[in-house]
């Protein structure tokens, strides 16, 4: 097999092999291929979410770490392997992501001595500059509802199709234009002036 590259197009044969290989020997260099293929576009996906660098990293070392251990169970189709498995994946990102979040809910404050040990110690100019246009963007995206907001992260952040994001969100192809279509209307109306 040749090496794999870092957030490479998914290949349904490739993809099988690396499935195969790491349910039946255990591979871990097929652990790293799965990582490689899958663990920018999550961790894309839990950012574009989140908002948050480090919880978006912690996360994605769950779901590989979940994927190391459950790898077992997932059964390869006859076809589509390249859709399904995706699928697979962004289910169990976005069910931890739920249980991160509802963890940080519980914790309500945080003392000033663990804040300031907290703190980042990169400038906080900098900091601004390069997240400026994320966070107008991500600020946007708050005002649609849940699934208009998961479609468009989807669809136009990961560039998943159509037939993907259904299988994602558990959702006919039908559903999914339909709330693409509102999605692109609400969050145009609310970028204009």
């Amino acid at each position: 097999m040749d090496e794999i590259q870092r957030d490479a197009p998914l290949e349904e044969s490739t993809l099988i092999e690396l499935i195969e290989r790491a349910q039946f020997n255990g591979d871990p260099d097929a652990f790293d291929g799965l990582y490689l293929l899958f663990a920018d576009r999550i961790f894309r996906y839990l950012l574009a979410r989140l908002g948050r660098v480090e919880i978006a990293e912690e996360i994605v070392a769950q779901v590989f770490l979940h994927l190391m251990e459950k790898i077992d169970r997932y059964q390869i189709a006859p076809k589509d392997n390249a859709i399904i498995f995706p699928a697979w994946l962004y289910r169990l990102a976005h069910n931890k992501m739920i249980d991160v979040l509802r963890k940080m809910q519980r914790r309500a404050h945080v003392g000033i001595e663990q804040a300031e040990q907290l703190a980042d110690q990169t400038a906080l100019l900098d900091v601004v500059e390069n997240r400026i246009d994320f966070e107008q963007l991500l600020h946007t995206l708050k005002l649609l509802n849940e699934q208009q907001r998961q479609v468009l992260l989807l669809r136009f952040i990961e560039g998943l199709s159509i037939a993907e994001t259904a299988q994602i969100l558990q959702k006919s192809e039908g559903a999914i234009k339909a709330l693409q279509h509102r999605s692109l209307e609400n969050l145009r109306r609310y970028l204009q002036p």
